[in-house]
């Protein structure tokens, strides 16, 4: 028994629990905390709190569903005004922020195994851990699959950890922009006049909002995803389903753009779905199995995590990278394309979408043959 009071069956009460989550996130962005914090976080925390006080299931048939099908549904959307002309040239900062990070993911790795005791298996778990840290889930399974690391309590002791630790990342990654030492430290034009384009983008949007605006967004997302994971499929690499439902859409982005930019209401249905997301996010953070199980590999996490952020941060003060870049590729290394995305979207750094989604990408491309590599050197 999950012992949750809306069971993982309960198809229709998860549902209503996470469209509720997000519908609060929202809300609590006009609130005095919505501002201090964020929308954002207050729907991770919301997803936490009810998943942790057993309301709700931290997995479920409906947890897969919004991974699998709102996730990507929300990736067009958010793209479908990318213009390539302005995304391109912006984007070599970003590609040295996350080759910055991905060798502060592999230095705090070998600093957690040497400070943490990990037991035998530290090797195999510093291995598969930076692999999802640079990567992803898939990368995390892709590679205690490859090093043959079959111990079921100690797996689901480090999914408690990479879960926990991540969403706690991503808190920290959305929070640092509103540090005023933080911004007096780290100077960012994509920060400076993103809120202003952005409202302005919003509020023409608003001005001339129409519903079939929504419906041929929607259907022309679910066309890109169709495309894109069928053309993954035929490849032979269903796992890069995510690339080619992104390659689609910035296809129709740049080869109709007038057409694209005369829909209206994309973007914010795009960001309701990753509102959900987050819920999701939230709601998979099992504390109290991270609190009993996992400590020694919390404790590793988070070494690698600190190392990894200043990594980045020192990175982006010797190189001057944009401080909104930095984070945001710090994002895609240790979370992924869609959690770099989302945040990009939520702080409507509108410009950063795209390579978001591209950097996280080759994270999945990558972190396994490191998380491999790793694992045989400290072995």
């Amino acid at each position: 028994m999950d012992g949750s009071l809306i069971s993982p069956e309960n198809g229709f009460g998860l549902v209503a629990a996470f469209l509720s989550i997000a519908a609060f996130g929202f809300w609590s962005e006009g609130t005095k905390l919505g501002k201090l914090l964020s929308g954002v976080i207050l729907t991770i925390g919301a997803g936490a709190l009810m998943s942790n006080l057993r309301v709700i299931p931290f997995a479920s048939p409906v947890h897969d569903l919004v991974w699998s099908y709102a996730v990507p549904l929300a990736i067009p959307l958010l793209l479908f005004k990318a213009d390539l002309r302005r995304i391109i040239p912006e984007a070599g900062p970003l590609l040295l922020a996350f080759t910055i990070a991905a060798a502060g993911t592999l230095a705090g790795a070998i600093a957690g195994f040497h400070l943490i005791d990990l037991g035998p298996l530290g090797p195999k778990i510093a291995g598969t851990l930076s692999a999802s840290w640079i990567g992803g889930s898939m990368n995390f399974a892709a590679v205690s699959q490859a090093l043959e690391l079959n111990d079921g309590p100690m797996l689901g002791a480090m999914a408690a950890s990479d879960n926990v630790g991540g969403t706690l990342f991503l808190t920290l990654l959305v929070l640092l922009p509103g540090s005023a030492l933080i911004r007096r430290s780290f100077p960012s034009h994509v920060m400076d006049e993103a809120p202003g384009e952005d409202e302005a983008i919003e509020a023409e949007e608003r001005k001339h909002f129409h519903i079939a605006d929504l419906a041929t967004a929607l259907a022309l997302s679910a066309l890109c995803c169709l495309a894109g994971y069928t053309i993954a499929g035929l490849a032979g690499i269903p796992q890069f389903g995510v690339l080619f439902v992104t390659l689609a859409a910035l296809l129709l982005a740049n080869v109709f753009p007038a057409r694209m930019h005369g829909l209206n209401g994309d973007f914010d249905l795009g960001m309701y779905f990753m509102y959900i997301f987050f819920g999701v996010v939230g709601a998979g953070a099992d504390v109290l199995l991270m609190v009993r199980t996992a400590l020694p590999v919390f404790a590793f996490t988070g070494i690698m995590a600190t190392v990894h952020l200043a990594f980045v941060l020192g990175g982006a003060k010797l190189f001057r990278i944009d401080l909104a870049e930095a984070l945001i590729a710090s994002n895609a290394c240790a979370l992924g394309p869609a959690t770099a995305a989302a945040q990009a979207a939520s702080q409507r750094w509108r410009s950063l979408v795209t390579p978001a989604i591209m950097l996280g990408i080759l994270g999945y491309a990558t972190a396994n043959f490191i998380g491999v590599a790793l694992a045989k050197f400290l072995g």
